[in-house]
């Protein structure tokens, strides 16, 4: 019996972080129609569980660019960690029907993209 190389830990994972995900996804999706069918009140607002997907996506990039960054935060993780951020809170926000004041929101999510840019800038010089 042949022992298997060594991988690198560069080397790309088999299957990556992505099918781990969809399979979360389709579990989550059956569960919600399943409790559904069976006549269990489910939330109005569950689609916006959906925003957690690209939210996971960018948690992924930020890790592997810290990762790939000798476990230091790095430019590559600033713009992935905020638009993870924004993403877990317009999550919330829709999942639990908040009441936000909506002109105070989007000014804020600009100017905080707008730090994150900054931020990137600084870090490359």
């Amino acid at each position: 019996m042949s022992n298997p190389e060594p991988t690198s830990p560069d080397a790309p994972d088999e299957g990556g972080p992505g099918i781990w995900i969809a399979a979360a996804i389709l579990i989550g999706v059956g569960v919600v129609f399943l409790f559904q069918n069976m006549g269990y009140a489910i939330p109005g607002n569950w689609w916006a569980l959906f925003l957690l997907v690209p939210a996971v996506f960018a948690l992924a990039g930020a890790w592997k660019s810290y990762r790939k960054n000798g476990g230091r935060f790095g430019p590559g993780m600033a713009g992935s960690l905020i638009t993870a951020l924004v993403l877990v809170a317009l999550t919330l926000v829709f999942l639990f029907d908040l009441d936000v004041n909506w002109h105070v929101i989007w000014p804020a999510v600009l100017i905080v993209i707008g730090l994150g840019v900054l931020v990137r800038a600084v870090w490359r010089k």
